[in-house]
């Protein structure tokens, strides 16, 4: 996988989180994923394409959905609901415009679509090409999994 579509997402990842939630994650180092079995229960997939093609996939427990959503709210929120599933979903087509944004910095254009929010136990999910994970520990130790899967090789200005 490009180094520079790895950097691109990790930057996104802590910009977005730093500017939106007012806290640094910690982004552990890219794992090879032979499958995609998300850890966590709430799962939100983007899709893009363009100079590349993959997806994005979030996945998280639902504590710590729960936590992102009071942060977004400005207020305890202790239910999800479709208001707090439409909040997790916006968390990650931000992370994911701001990726968008990082990729065209590099001559990459990529275009998102919107995301889809998933909750379940033992989900595994089918896509195709090379799919790395992140570990990233956003309140608590890598209570939040954040998988790239991408097909084929970036076609982008060099």
């Amino acid at each position: 996988m490009d180094a520079r579509i790895v950097n691109a997402l990790i930057a996104a990842v802590v910009n977005t989180l730093k500017a939106l939630l007012n806290v640094t994650p910690a982004v552990g180092k890219p794992g090879l994923l032979k499958e995609i079995k998300p850890k966590y229960d709430m799962v939100t997939v983007i899709g893009f394409s363009g100079g590349v093609d993959g997806n994005l996939i979030y996945s998280f427990s639902p504590t710590t959905a729960l936590k992102i959503v009071s942060k977004m709210m400005g207020l305890q929120y202790d239910a999800l609901d479709d208001l707090a599933m439409s909040a997790v979903g916006e968390l990650g087509n931000m992370i994911a415009g701001a990726l968008a944004m990082n990729l065209e910095k590099v001559g990459c254009r990529i275009v998102i679509s919107p995301p889809t929010v998933v909750t379940g136990k033992n989900l595994k999910l089918t896509v195709e090409g090379l799919a790395i994970n992140l570990l990233t520990s956003i309140f608590d130790a890598e209570d939040t999994e954040i998988i790239l899967a991408t097909k084929g090789s970036m076609k982008c200005q060099q």
